[in-house]
């Protein structure tokens, strides 16, 4: 297994975004959604750069906004995504189908057409209430109740422009298709940010490229389940896989998406939220563990973990166990690394089977410091991918993270957080 920890320079400075989300503005499609978490199609491009297009499948198994398989389909490759989140999957859906402007003109007319208004929770629309004027959820709830009666084709176009809609006429801080609940001193009418979100998606379906290409190359294969089961795909069928899984580090996709399903009717509380989405994704987050801090899932858990990795994780486990008893608040991030590891080695089984001789795997992941207690994720991941049975795995460090927002109440790693870049291959 090869190390390196070299991050290199690069003249225009855009090396070290790669691996991040802020790239996005610049791509037609792309930028119908975006989120903190993700990284760019740049990243994926200079990963397929050397691929034949002709002979390549690539695969995603947490799909998230799609940037894998956009990138993919617009340099001609065929694609597979899986996402268990119903947001992500309908988002990176809406980019990677393909529409008309009519298709857009009949979806714009839909939810500005409805005068029945979506009817949210108790719970919802007291959230919602912390992020939009009674005018602009007045607004959005009509559009909300109109989506519900677009065809599964429209679908994911309408929902893509409705949650950009109310993105834009939410004032409240944001990061990616995040929106905290705070100010709404800056929030614009929900029918102005429908006509600009509008113009965005038509400037870029009324080109020539997507016409004549974008809309000409291989339509992606994508599912809306969990990856820790693929059984959709061939043995041997397989070229690369580019993707990104959640990171160790308590990052809840479910809160980072609250307004969202509450927008759409998905969800209606805070339960719901855990029980439809989160406890349906690989489990990163203490707000995931029902069901699974019992003695008989993690022993299970552990006992899909080859020895060596168990030996190291039990340490881990034992420090974060003695940080609960003393930190207020009594996170329970000693009872996340059975599960998560265990899910990440079927996630990666499951690759390895279908991936052809020769394959390639593009991992990007991050090590975490929850309580204090360094987490080095990306050698564990390079452990079970040998286990697993890859081969030439190599761990680069691509960008330092975590000291823009070192806090007093949060512990760090003394030797400072990253981003990875893992690669691996199948060999027979």
């Amino acid at each position: 297994m090869r190390i390196n920890t070299q991050v290199k320079a690069d003249d225009d400075g855009e090396r070290e975004r790669l691996p991040t989300n802020t790239l996005s503005y610049k791509h037609r499609v792309q930028r119908w959604a975006n989120f903190i978490a993700g990284y760019s199609v740049e990243f994926v491009e200079e990963c397929l750069r050397n691929r034949d297009k002709s002979n390549d499948t690539v695969i995603d198994p947490f799909l998230g906004c799609g940037t894998t398989l956009v990138a993919a389909k617009n340099m001609g490759f065929k694609g597979l995504g899986y996402d268990r989140h119903p947001v992500f999957y309908t988002l990176a859906k809406a980019k990677l189908t393909n529409y008309t402007v009519t298709d857009l003109d009949e979806v714009r007319s839909d939810i500005l057409a409805s005068d029945i208004p979506l009817v949210w929770t108790e719970d919802a629309h007291k959230y919602l209430s912390k992020l939009f004027s009674d005018e602009n959820l007045h607004d959005i709830s009509l559009a909300a109740k109109a989506i519900s009666s677009i065809d599964d084709r429209k679908k994911p176009l309408a929902v893509a422009l409705f949650l950009k809609s109310c993105e834009s006429a939410c004032g409240s801080q944001t990061d990616g298709v995040y929106k905290a609940p705070t100010s709404k001193k800056k929030s614009v009418p929900f029918l102005d940010a429908v006509a600009k979100v509008y113009s965005v998606f038509r400037d870029d379906i009324d080109t020539d490229w997507y016409r004549n290409h974008f809309a000409k190359q291989p339509n992606p294969c994508c599912y809306n389940k969990s990856s820790t089961l693929i059984n959709e795909v061939k043995k041997n069928s397989v070229g690369i896989c580019i993707t990104s899984p959640p990171y160790l580090n308590n990052f809840d996709y479910g809160e980072m998406t609250r307004m969202h399903l509450y927008l759409l009717g998905w969800a209606g509380s805070w339960r719901e939220i855990s029980d439809t989405v989160r406890n349906h994704l690989i489990t990163n987050t203490t707000t995931a563990l029902r069901g699974k801090k019992g003695e008989e899932d993690q022993s299970k858990n552990r006992a899909n973990l080859q020895n060596s990795l168990v030996l190291e994780l039990d340490e881990i486990v034992i420090k974060l166990a003695e940080q609960r008893k003393t930190r207020a608040g009594k996170k329970d991030y000693d009872f996340m690394i059975f599960p998560y590891y265990a899910e990440i080695k079927q996630v990666l089984t499951h690759l390895f089977n279908v991936l052809k001789d020769g394959g390639e795997i593009h991992w990007v992941v991050a090590d975490a410091a929850l309580y204090g207690v360094h987490i080095k994720t990306q050698l564990h991941t390079a452990e079970i991918m040998k286990n697993v049975g890859f081969s030439e795995i190599d761990i680069k460090l691509i960008r330092k993270r975590g000291h823009r927002w070192i806090l007093n109440k949060r512990d760090g790693a003394k030797e400072g957080l990253g981003e990875y870049h893992i690669t691996a291959m199948k060999r027979k």
